[in-house]
């Protein structure tokens, strides 16, 4: 039956290996976070321009008819 015991050269490899991991893993949590920010500040701006776009909206027309009104008799 073969030895489940690593060898010195094969426990540092892990050791190595797992270092390497830890590391990548670490950066890709930080891309994350500032993934996570910039969505946030696009939310934000998105949700004030959407606030501002809903105020300019009229109810008391439907929304083909011109804001300003029937076009002057002369131009029909």
């Amino acid at each position: 039956m073969p030895s489940t015991l690593l060898t010195p050269e094969q426990a540092h490899a892990v050791g190595a290996a797992l270092q390497r991991l830890v590391a990548w893993w670490q950066r890709l949590r930080e891309q994350f976070a500032a993934l996570a920010e910039r969505v946030t500040e696009t939310t934000r701006h998105l949700v004030r321009f959407a606030a501002r776009t809903r105020a300019r909206v009229r109810t008391d027309r439907p929304a083909w008819a011109s804001p300003y009104g029937p076009a002057p008799i002369g131009f029909r």
